[in-house]
């Protein structure tokens, strides 16, 4: 993964890294005495290298595609390959998601490091194979490790709910999560690296290869925050900065919540998931609304389009988990019931000793109008003062752990994968009939108080 570096936010022509580029900071190639675009790494030489590797992914699409990708890679976290499914090893499936099947698996190559330009072949990163990895090569999975196959990389594979013929949400995907990764090296945010596309020969399924990150969801790791609550100041930060970058590359993420967000440690926080992020000016259908409910801002559930701001709603509901502990209404069913009350205005219930400040900046996030919520920019600025003012425990002796008699139970009808809401039209209609209730002007109702009501049911 790369390790986003804390700066401030401040807004200039061209981002730090590309500034880097353009003052030669990273020196120039001995070979070709052309500047660098990174430690290590010259764009030209690297291309030229590129093209001369054979392969194919037998798809003419794919492997365009791919090439482009390859000519503009300014460093090694900007490439991707073709993975040929027989260099993986180990596969096992993790989980289905509502697009998509994950597994995780061994490659045998490894990503590319650099060029090593007197060979004129690439340096790879390799880790020796664990042995409880042979013990798992054992263990009902597809291609297990072979005696003598001692180096590898772990990684994830994300397979494409039917996309054995290439269609435009596959690509978009990849597109989104390149043009993302972009944008999070410019701005030093940090970001999931993608390793390449291969195929299953059986299904036929397209396979995104992705990096691991090792501690799973930020989900799944809720507990440890609220017992560490200085935590949410630092990885609140980063989750800004990396939405910000986002935001910068003319992208929404579209489907942001804490199973989308992945935990390398107990510092470090990733923005994962990009198969419903679209460009903003990109509109919808409003019967295709898909997202997890207790995320899904007031305005989206009623059939409007995502935007920056519903993302920032997403950001608001997140901010309450780290103080709670467990994922948003998880004691309720996620329904058409909770669907009207979240338009309506209903929240999670704050947490006794949380922050004032930090209460106020929430429900600025989660407020029904998406015109008064603060932008991503301002919230990494927020939390990057906040973070070197509540300091994480560092010493791993002094973090608290979980108590062993403390568990989550979320509500049987509770539902954290992303799904299709087709009531949006339901939904406009009671609220709707709500809102022409409230329209009987007495004579005794002051005219401001009766607009304060209308408020609450206005989107």
């Amino acid at each position: 993964m790369a390790k986003g570096i804390e700066k401030s936010n401040e807004t200039y022509d061209k981002s730090y890294y590309e500034t880097a580029i353009s003052n030669n900071e990273f020196g120039s190639c001995y070979k070709c005495g052309y500047s660098q675009t990174d430690d290590d790494w010259c764009q030209r030489c690297s291309s030229d290298l590129f093209k001369l590797c054979e392969w194919t992914s037998g798809n003419l699409i794919i492997d365009k595609f791919i090439e482009k990708a390859q000519s503009k890679a300014r460093n090694h976290g900007e490439v991707i390959e073709w993975i040929p499914y027989k260099r993986l090893r180990n596969i096992k499936y993790l989980t289905q998601g509502g697009f998509s099947t994950i597994y995780k698996a061994i490659w045998l190559d490894g990503y590319i490091i650099r060029l090593d330009h007197n060979k004129q072949k690439w340096v790879r990163k390799l880790e020796k194979v664990d042995c409880l990895d042979y013990i798992n090569g054992k263990n009902n999975i597809d291609l297990p490790l072979e005696e003598g196959e001692k180096y590898g990389l772990h990684v994830i594979l994300k397979s494409l709910n039917n996309s054995s013929n290439i269609n435009e949400d596959f690509l978009n995907e990849l597109k989104n999560h390149l043009k993302f990764l972009y944008s999070a090296i410019n701005n030093y945010a940090n970001f999931v690296k993608i390793f390449g596309i291969t195929q299953d020969p059986k299904t036929k399924d397209y396979m995104i290869v992705l990096e691991e990150i090792k501690k799973g969801s930020l989900r799944d790791n809720l507990l440890i925050k609220r017992y560490n609550p200085n935590d949410k100041y630092h990885n609140l930060y980063e989750i800004a900065s990396s939405l910000s970058a986002l935001f910068k590359s003319n992208l929404i993420h579209g489907d942001f919540h804490s199973g989308n967000l992945l935990s390398e440690d107990e510092f470090s926080i990733y923005i994962s998931d990009f198969g419903l992020s679209r460009r903003v000016d990109k509109s919808i259908n409003s019967n295709d609304i898909y997202g997890v409910i207790p995320y899904m801002a007031p305005e989206v559930l009623r059939g409007k389009p995502y935007t920056k701001a519903s993302d920032i709603y997403s950001f608001g509901i997140i901010m309450w988990e780290f103080t709670s502990g467990v994922p948003a209404f998880n004691d309720v069913p996620h329904d058409f019931e909770l669907s009207l009350q979240i338009c309506k205005g209903h929240r999670p219930e704050i947490i006794e000793g949380t922050e004032l400040d930090y209460v106020e900046l929430m429900r600025r996030c989660w407020d029904n109008d998406p015109e008064k919520r603060p932008t991503a920019k301002e919230l990494s600025e927020i939390f990057d003062v906040w973070s070197t003012k509540y300091l994480m425990e560092m010493d791993y002796k002094k973090r608290k752990s979980v108590p062993e008699n403390v568990h989550v139970i979320n509500h049987p009808l509770s539902c954290y994968t992303s799904r299709k809401i087709d009531y949006s039209a339901k939904l406009n209609e009671i609220l709707s009939q709500e809102l022409s209730s409230k329209i009987v002007i007495d004579e005794g109702k002051d005219i401001n108080e009766l607009s304060e009501d209308l408020d609450e049911l206005k989107i």
